[in-house]
């Protein structure tokens, strides 16, 4: 017997809780995807973020907008977005700043909230359907004094989802711990430019002229 035979015989033994748990699987494996994909495309390089902020720090600002125009990612937008603004001044001009840097990160956050949902909801789904498995089993203990070791069995088959949901919890605590991380970075690397921006602005109120 296959490995993929074992599965489909132990999901046909888990009951109806199955179902939900495999969705979950499912919608686990399709967020992590999509974040990744996500990410990959819409990251700007650590690299690009220390380039800009040394060439704001030597004042080099017609290097720092070419380098805000070839670079690419959120970092490189939210740059982009800012130097865009035009006639805003000292506290509302930082206020945009930081809000254009706060709905980049939210971006990034996305869906993640539903992946910890996951992470949550599986290990009970298990916990449910191995619960009402053995319900099952002691209701049909009457009927099976013949033979004990059928109830024995029969929670044994109870305990298959809570098995399924505590892996789907595992599985998805992993991909929830690496999107984290590489959430984390980005919110660093836009407010490391963000800050920048910010403290060129107060040195200089005529930067927007220059950059």
């Amino acid at each position: 017997m296959g490995i993929f035979s074992v599965a489909v015989d132990y999901f046909q033994r888990g009951g109806i809780w199955m179902w939900p748990l495999l969705l979950s699987s499912f919608a686990a494996v399709v967020i992590g995807v999509e974040r990744y994909l996500y990410y990959r495309a819409n990251f700007s390089s650590t690299a690009f973020v220390r380039r800009f902020c040394a060439l704001l720090c030597t004042r080099e600002f017609d290097e720092a907008r070419v380098c805000a125009e070839e670079g690419r990612g959120v970092a490189a937008k939210l740059v982009q977005d800012i130097l865009a603004v035009k006639g805003a001044r000292g506290k509302a001009r930082e206020a945009i700043v930081y809000a254009k840097a706060d709905r980049a990160i939210d971006g990034l956050e996305q869906h993640l909230d539903y992946l910890s949902v996951i992470i949550g909801l599986a290990p009970m789904l298990g916990l449910l359907g191995t619960i009402t498995g053995m319900i099952g089993s002691f209701n049909a203990l009457n009927e099976r004094l013949q033979n004990p070791l059928a109830v024995t069995a029969g929670i044994g088959e109870a305990l298959i989802t809570t098995v399924f949901g505590l892996s789907i919890a595992i599985f998805g605590m992993c991909i929830h711990a690496y999107l984290s991380a590489k959430v984390k970075t980005a919110s660093l690397d836009l407010y490391e430019v963000a800050e920048a921006l910010v403290s060129e602005w107060e040195e200089n109120e005529d930067l927007e002229k220059d950059i």
